[in-house]
């Protein structure tokens, strides 16, 4: 299975998903295709985020309004969700006693403080 699919391959993949909707959902800059030199294509991730559009809109009637803010908090907490996992790798590579230090900071040792 490929990681690349082209906009015919999501319609058919989504139900209720058409040409002009996956259009529109561009034009609103909430999906952005990967030009290739075979067109236009769409990362699974954002199958999974046209997919999701079209829940908010058919299922919670969403407009497009709140849909804009809906997924540029969805980005936003995904950039702080990579951030931390950043930082908890970074602490990870660090000796023990810094780890013991940053935990304590945190709060985070078990005790109920």
């Amino acid at each position: 299975m490929t990681n690349a699919f082209a906009p015919e391959q999501v319609i058919e993949t989504i139900t209720s998903l058409t040409a002009e909707r996956l259009s529109h959902f561009e034009r609103l800059s909430i999906v952005t295709p990967v030009i290739t030199p075979d067109g236009p294509r769409y990362h699974t991730l954002d199958v999974r985020r046209i997919t999701l559009l079209c829940e908010l809109t058919d299922d919670f009637e969403v407009n497009e309004d709140a849909l804009v803010i809906i997924m540029s908090l969805i980005d936003q907490l995904h950039g702080a969700h990579s951030k931390l996992e950043q930082m908890v790798q970074a602490i990870g590579a660090e000796p023990t006693e810094i780890k013991v230090r940053v935990s304590q900071r945190l709060h985070i040792t078990g005790s109920d403080d």
